[in-house]
C-alpha cells in the first residue's frame, strides 16, 4: 500500500484512511473532506495516462499527489488561489518527498523564503498561487470546490478557465459539495455531455470532456462607484473569489472614513486584507502624498487591486500576497477589515502585524459589526483602545 502522511500527528493521535481498494492510504489530522475522498476514489476514471494534469480548487495536495504515484512521470500544476491553502499543499508536498517548484503573479511579492527553488531541474510539481490557473493545455483536470471556500460564481469562473486551458478531448474530473441542480446545467452549457458518477446528499462527481472550444466565454468582474463623504467617486472592479464581491463592503467604507480623518502628515498606510483595495485606494486618492502597500492572501483580491490600482493611476503603490503579515515598518496607520472565524486567530495576526509594523506614534485601526470583542483584543496588545461608531460598525482605534 502507497501511503501519504499529511500531518505531524502521532500514528495513534491522527486517522488512517485507504482509498482505491486499498492500495492508497492517507494519514491526516481528521481525515480527508468527502469531496477530496470522491476525487481520489474516482481517480481510476483516468483511464490513460496524461502527460501533463491540473489539479485546482484541492487544499491539501493528496489528489496530486496520488495521481502522481498512479501516473509516474506526468507533469502535475496543482492551483490555489489563497497563500494560505498554498503553504499546506507546499507543506505536504514536501513532506512527501515531492519536488515542486512555485509560482505566483509576476504583479506581486511574496515573503521570502516561502519556496526556495527546488533543486530539481525537472520537478513533478508545480504550485501556483494565482489569480487564474496557469495557462497551458492539460490533458486532464481533476477539480474539488467547497461552498466554504468558493462561491457559485467562483465556481463557474473557474470551471471555463479549466475548459479553456483542456486539450482537446481532455477529461476533467469534478467533485463539488453543492446542489447538483445548477451545477449540472452548468457543466452541461459548458462541456455538454456528462458522465454522472454520485450525486447525493449535496455532494456530486461527475466526468466531463471538451469538445470544442467555448463560443462566448464570460466576464464574471463587476465594477461599482466608492466614494468618501464629499469627496470624487471612483469605480472600483471586484472579482468572484474577492470579499463583497459586486459591492462596496459597508464595514470597509467605515474604516476608509474613519482612517481619511486620521491621516497624519506624509501618511504611509498598510491596507491588509485589502480585498479590491477599496480602503487603500480611497485614502490613496485622498491626499497627493499618501503611501498605501496593500496586503491580502488571495490571489483574486490582488488581482482586482492591482487592476483598480493601474486604472487610478497608482501603479506606485506596494502589492504583497501574504498570509502571515509583512516584515516592513514605519507604517503611520494600518487599516484591517480581518474575517471574523477561526477562534478570532486572522484578526490576531491583523493585530500583531500592526503591533509590529507601525510606527511608534501609529495609529491602528479594525473594523467589525460588534466591536467589543476586537476592543479587548486591541487594548491587550496596544494599552488603549477605543471604538468610533461609524455605519453601524464599530471602528476600533489603537495608537502604538
Amino acid at each position: 500500500m502507497y501511503t501519504l502522511r499529511i500531518t505531524d500527528l502521532p500514528q495513534r493521535d491522527a486517522k488512517t484512511e485507504t482509498f482505491l481498494g486499498g492500495t492508497l492510504g492517507v494519514i491526516s489530522r481528521s481525515g480527508l473532506h468527502a469531496t477530496e475522498t470522491l476525487l481520489l476514489e474516482n481517480l481510476p476514471r483516468l483511464t490513460s495516462a496524461p502527460a501533463s494534469l491540473l489539479v485546482a480548487g484541492n487544499r491539501t495536495g493528496v489528489a496530486a499527489l496520488a495521481a502522481a504515484a498512479r501516473f509516474p512521470g506526468c507533469a502535475i500544476t496543482c492551483h490555489t488561489f489563497d497563500l494560505h491553502h498554498a503553504r499546506a499543499i507546499l507543506r505536504n508536498l514536501t513532506a512527501n518527498g515531492a519536488a515542486t517548484a512555485f509560482h505566483h503573479d509576476p504583479f506581486v511579492t511574496v515573503p521570502a523564503g516561502f519556496c526556495p527553488p527546488t533543486a530539481d531541474a525537472s520537478p513533478t510539481f508545480s504550485l501556483a498561487c494565482t489569480a487564474a490557473i496557469p495557462a497551458g493545455t492539460y490533458d486532464a483536470a481533476l477539480f474539488m470546490a467547497t461552498p466554504g471556500t468558493m462561491t457559485g460564481e467562483l465556481i463557474l469562473d473557474q470551471l471555463e478557465d479549466i475548459h479553456q486551458n483542456l486539450a482537446p478531448d481532455g477529461l476533467c474530473l469534478i467533485a463539488c459539495e453543492a446542489d447538483s441542480g445548477p451545477l449540472l446545467k452548468q457543466l452541461r452549457a459548458l462541456f455538454g455531455k456528462i458522465s454522472i458518477h454520485f450525486d447525493k446528499g449535496g455532494l456530486t462527481c461527475v466526468s466531463v470532456r471538451k469538445r470544442a472550444p467555448l463560443a462566448c466565454p464570460r466576464d464574471f468582474s463587476a465594477t461599482f462607484p466608492a466614494s468618501l463623504p464629499g469627496g470624487e467617486t471612483y469605480t472600483l472592479c471586484s472579482l468572484p473569489g474577492v470579499f463583497c464581491h459586486r459591492r462596496p463592503d459597508a464595514g470597509g467604507l467605515a474604516l476608509a472614513e474613519v482612517a481619511a480623518r486620521e491621516l497624519a502628515p506624509h501618511p504611509h498606510v498598510l491596507d491588509m486584507g485589502c480585498g479590491c483595495g477599496l480602503v487603500g485606494i480611497l485614502l490613496a486618492k485622498s491626499q497627493p502624498d499618501v503611501r498605501v502597500t496593500f496586503v491580502d492572501s488571495h490571489a483574486r483580491a490582488a488581482a482586482a487591486t492591482r487592476r483598480n490600482l493601474a486604472a487610478l493611476g497608482l501603479e506606485a503603490c506596494g502589492l504583497v500576497l501574504s498570509d502571515e503579515g509583512i516584515t516592513q515598518t514605519g507604517f503611520t496607520l494600518f487599516a484591517g477589515n480581518p474575517p471574523y472565524y477561526s477562534d478570532f486567530r486572522i484578526a490576531e495576526l491583523f493585530a500583531q502585524t500592526a503591533q509590529a509594523t507601525l510606527q511608534p506614534g501609529g495609529t491602528c485601526l479594525m473594523v467589525a459589526k460588534a466591536a467589543r470583542a476586537l476592543e479587548e483584543l486591541l487594548f491587550a496588545r496596544f494599552g488603549n483602545a477605543e471604538i468610533l461608531p461609524r455605519r453601524g460598525y464599530g471602528v476600533v482605534k489603537s495608537v502604538r
